[in-house]
């Protein structure tokens, strides 16, 4: 529940957007919430408009500012994948990788790419992945150039965690998000056993406490000790995808590294050349 502005255009087109999406039959067909037909539910309650409260208080152009409307989101209720393990987790953390990427070619850029936005529910015996949190994502058609820097900062790719990304400086742009789809992964992998975090001796946990700079030295700190690195069992051979993931951004994290412009070479590279062939051709358990 939420209360948005009385006007959103950029909101309407990405709801706009993922029904559009789903009824020609894509792959992000059931990956995001707002593909539900009754996952929304838009009540406009006139008589809660801060534009009278504005007026009341002699605010300045009250008027012209919209006003502000009740929101109730309603959907099914979605799980953490964190709770996943094994063959099950890196199953749906490829989903969630390969809807994302259709997405981003349909031009919806969702870069708030953590654990708490890659969700999902149970089918048939089946969990489905969930791309949570749209809030923050824009479309090619958005006036914006995804300037800002987005995202927890465990997260965000290295090559935003730089004084010109943190000045809105740089643009964002896929092999960004890749490599935060990278860090997710690596993130689940040494913190979670048997779908719960750890209690103790839990790595990373210094990440949340120091600002971008600081994160971008202990991450690349963590790249030169990967080798050092244990994973939880229930996410050992999920790891070794990581470890495969983390030594391309290893490779291009060099001053003097240099990032394929395309989209496409970037998905292969830093992502599908690294999943199982049985993942890659559909089959979710690969009989580890």
């Amino acid at each position: 529940m939420f209360f948005p502005q009385a006007v959103m255009v950029g909101s309407d087109i990405r709801y706009t957007d993922t029904l559009c999406f789903r009824n020609k039959g894509t792959e992000v067909d059931g990956h995001s919430p707002e593909t539900w037909m009754v996952c929304q539910w838009f009540h406009e309650s006139k008589g809660a408009s801060t534009t009278k409260i504005r007026t009341v208080l002699g605010l300045r152009e009250a008027e012209q500012r919209s006003c502000i409307l009740l929101n109730i989101n309603v959907s099914k209720k979605l799980l953490p994948i964190t709770t996943l393990t094994r063959d099950e987790f890196l199953a749906v953390w490829w989903q969630l990788v390969m809807s994302h990427r259709t997405f981003w070619k349909k031009g919806m850029h969702h870069c708030d790419v953590s654990p708490s936005n890659l969700m999902g529910y149970r089918l048939d015996g089946r969990f489905i992945g969930i791309i949570n949190d749209y809030d923050l994502s824009s479309t090619t058609r958005d006036s914006s150039r995804g300037l800002e820097r987005i995202g927890m900062i465990p997260f965000i790719s290295l090559h935003l965690l730089v004084p010109q990304a943190i000045a809105d400086k740089v643009e964002h742009i896929y092999y960004h998000v890749a490599e935060s789809l990278i860090w997710v992964l690596t993130w689940i992998c040494l913190r979670y056993e048997n779908g719960k975090l750890l209690r103790k001796n839990r790595p990373l946990d210094d990440w949340l406490t120091v600002d971008a700079m600081g994160c971008h030295e202990k991450k690349t700190s963590f790249l030169a000790r990967l080798r050092s690195m244990r994973p939880t069992p229930s996410h050992q051979q999920n790891f070794d995808v990581a470890m495969q993931c983390l030594a391309v951004i290893y490779k291009y994290t060099g001053p003097f590294a240099f990032v394929p412009a395309d989209d496409e070479e970037v998905f292969l590279i830093w992502l599908q050349n690294h999943v199982p062939a049985l993942l890659r051709e559909g089959n979710p358990f690969s009989g580890q």
